[in-house]
């Protein structure tokens, strides 16, 4: 029996989906110390500003699942101004992978210092 092939537009769709499973399994775990996390929904876009999951306080945050990590590029699709204290962090995971983040250093050692 031959193997069906999806076609690209299939394909996009699982990935859209993959992506945004995994943005409300990152609101859920920000939830813990942010209640009011939620995934920031595509008809909300105008006011994202790069940021998928919202309400996390002062961090603005970039999720991207994929079959391997995201690139650190990535974290740059995040608009913060961070003289107001904005921090933006890249949550990322590949396949069969642990969830990293990414962010600044000058925000890192701020956090080491606390």
């Amino acid at each position: 029996m031959a193997k069906k092939v999806r076609n690209r537009s299939q394909i996009g769709k699982l990935s859209r989906a993959k992506g945004h499973s995994f943005e409300r399994e990152v609101a859920i775990l920000f939830r813990a110390i942010y209640p009011g996390a939620r995934r920031q929904l595509e008809y909300h876009s105008a006011d994202a500003n790069g940021v998928d999951i919202s309400g996390t306080g002062p961090y603005r945050i970039q999720c991207k699942r994929g079959r391997k990590y995201a690139t650190l590029s990535k974290i740059k699709e995040v608009t913060y101004d961070e003289f107001s204290g904005e921090v933006p962090l890249l949550v990322t995971q590949g396949d069969r992978e642990r969830i990293l983040v990414a962010l600044p250093l000058e925000e890192f050692l701020r956090l080491l210092a606390k």
